[in-house]
């Protein structure tokens, strides 16, 4: 199973990321914003950056999560390709995250993400393990 798909939509686009534990699907969802802005594979995990993210609940917590990322790379040029996310709760979590800073020259642009939305918000625990579905503004 794909840990993450890319979900169509008419104005935005989405993703659904899973994972066996709440911790990789947080993850997952991480490498699926990512992976909607460049190239997943051309990142190098080259340095790593710790992330602490801290929220009303679990599903915010989620959103709050992704627009960390999404503001280190707007703000710092940062791009991560590798996150290990220790254990979380439904307010706040820490994470390492690997990758290297934006290059014009390898990483080509595909999306430009402008936030992460509410719309159709899921994060869910699943016969399967654990599912979140998010929508971004494009």
């Amino acid at each position: 199973m794909m840990p993450f798909r890319v979900l169509e939509h008419t104005a935005d686009v989405g993703f659904e990321a899973r994972g066996r534990t709440r911790e990789e699907v947080f993850a997952n969802a991480a490498r699926a914003l990512t992976d909607l802005m460049v190239d997943l594979q051309m990142i190098r995990p080259a340095r790593e950056v710790t992330l602490e993210v801290s929220s009303s609940s679990a599903t915010n917590l989620l959103v709050d999560w992704l627009s960390e990322i999404l503001y280190r790379y707007d703000a710092e040029g940062w791009l991560f390709r590798d996150f290990a996310v220790t254990p979380l709760s439904d307010q706040a979590l820490a994470a390492t995250a690997r990758g290297e800073k934006f290059d014009p020259a390898r990483h080509r642009m595909k999306l430009l993400v402008k936030a992460v939305t509410y719309h159709q918000l899921v994060l869910e625990n699943t016969s399967d393990g654990w599912r979140a579905q998010v929508y971004v503004d494009i």
